[in-house]
């Protein structure tokens, strides 16, 4: 395996112990972009040659003995969203390609600080909102592992640049699955942290809310290993990150979910699961099939895709508010399909957002029972494996494919909302390949603070095997 597909706590390992310096990695990091951009697309913004300077600073550094941190001479890229001082941040927009970032986000400030060296910003769909990665002015992203289907979104870019070697990890954010999505469709490691635990400040347009409401960051990367690494230079507060519950994977209360009704997943994903949990059962891990929290699914959908779009809302200028309240006001309010409650979820009067709040409550307390009884939940990121790229119209319109059935692609938001809504940490790791080769990412939820639970059975899958494999050398499409 060549150095740009070394997992990060490899590639440390060995940088501390003189067999490679930081310089060659980011050399093998820009091997893999001329290698693979013109096909994959995966950084919308580059620059390798600074990335050489600070890799130079960082080997004099390493030599004086002066390693300024855990990732010292790491190459990473981050989501085009997150402010880079002197770098501009659109999420996407050609309106703003002015914006220029005045100072880096507290993000990109803390992996700088840790001494990562930042070779370019991972490309995203517009306004991040999508499950693919295209926007106008940086073009589309492809899926490394066959390129006439999406990486996901909206931290595609991200989750290809990592599976190329590219960068060595990437940090993105998760609203509606975005950390999570990418992972699973590209075959590497995600984790969508728990509510607040790490800052947003500086992530979007003039942003500096450290929480917005649902809203995460997180680190994608090659191993569950780096997961941790990374989390733990990017949260505000390590200490509050609770213990690890479970000792030996043989100890683990798994609850096994492969599908649900109210969000029927496709034979070929839902099988992997159900297979991985076989596995754990055979290696004496008590495993729970089909079990759920008391939670009403319908509930929850609604309560989830109402309080997304009025936290979305925030960035939306009065005029397009205005149109989203016109819009709001013309649906009928029994209408519940997604297509009406992303416009009635804008329009919340404060009332009903504390009416939703009150419900999400509710939701957090039968969380709490949930994991009471079960260490964590493995159930799917997404409804099937990676789509074919398809931009035709908005998002909410299109379909996929589930066990031969045209599904509203907005469905799988259920698989996004289910933790999501009440800020609960979540894993992904490759679980296995479908039947058409692709890959499946299982994710892997545990009770809220319990960010080191969901690494910790991600790490020991991964011991066991499910683990990042590279993709074949892209060819431009």
């Amino acid at each position: 395996m060549s150095f740009c597909h070394w997992p990060l706590w490899r590639l440390s390992e060995a940088l501390q112990a003189g067999e490679i310096c930081a310089l060659d990695l980011v050399h093998h990091c820009e091997a893999a972009f001329r290698r693979d951009h013109a096909a994959v697309n995966a950084l919308a913004l580059h620059d390798y040659d600074a990335a050489r300077q600070a890799a130079r600073r960082a080997d004099d550094e390493r030599r004086a003995g002066r390693a300024s941190g855990a990732l010292h001479g790491i190459p990473f890229s981050i989501k085009e969203s997150f402010d880079v001082a002197g770098w501009p941040t659109t999420c996407g927009d050609p309106r703003h390609v002015g914006n220029i970032a005045a100072r880096d986000a507290a993000a990109t400030a803390r992996l700088r600080q840790a001494g990562g060296i930042l070779v370019g910003k991972s490309n995203v769909p517009c306004h991040l909102r999508d499950w693919q990665s295209y926007n106008a002015l940086h073009g589309t992203t492809r899926n490394p592992h066959d390129l006439s289907r999406t990486p996901g979104g909206s931290s595609g870019g991200s989750a290809a640049a990592v599976c190329t070697g590219m960068s060595v990890f990437d940090v993105g954010s998760d609203i509606g699955s975005s950390l999570r999505n990418p992972a699973h469709y590209c075959g590497i490691f995600s984790h969508k942290s728990t509510h607040g635990l790490v800052s947003l400040a500086g992530h979007g347009i003039a942003s500096d809310d450290p929480a917005p409401d649902i809203n995460v960051a997180g680190p994608l990367a090659r191993s569950a290993r780096d997961l941790e690494i990374i989390l733990r230079v990017l949260a505000d507060d390590a200490t509050q990150l609770a213990a690890p519950r479970p000792a030996h994977l043989a100890d683990c209360r798994v609850a096994v979910l492969p599908t649900h009704p109210f969000a029927p997943v496709d034979g070929g994903v839902a099988s992997v699961i159900e297979a991985l949990g076989r596995d754990l059962e055979r290696v004496g891990a008590s495993v729970a099939w089909n079990a759920v929290p008391d939670i009403d699914a319908a509930e929850l959908w609604r309560t989830y895709v109402l309080m997304l779009r009025a936290a979305t809302s925030i960035y939306a200028d009065d005029a397009a508010y205005e149109a989203l309240r016109a819009r709001a006001g013309a649906v009928d309010p029994r209408d519940d399909s997604y297509a009406a409650l992303q416009y009635r979820g804008a329009a919340l009067d404060h009332r009903a957002w504390l009416q939703l709040a009150q419900a999400r409550r509710r939701f957090a307390r039968a969380w709490d029972a949930f994991f009471a009884r079960h260490d964590v939940l493995l159930c799917p990121a997404a409804a099937t494996a990676a789509f074919p790229l398809d931009q035709a119209g908005e998002p909410w319109q299109r379909t996929l494919t589930v066990n031969g059935q045209p599904q509203p692609m907005t469905t799988q938001l259920f698989w996004a909302g289910y933790s999501g809504l009440c800020g609960l940490p979540s894993t992904v790791a490759p679980a296995g390949r479908d039947p058409a080769g692709l890959p499946v990412g299982v994710q892997i939820v545990a009770s809220r603070s319990h960010d080191l639970t969901s690494l910790r059975v991600a790490q020991w899958l991964e011991a066991r095997g499910y683990a990042y494999r590279p993709p074949a050398p892209a060819r431009a499409a």
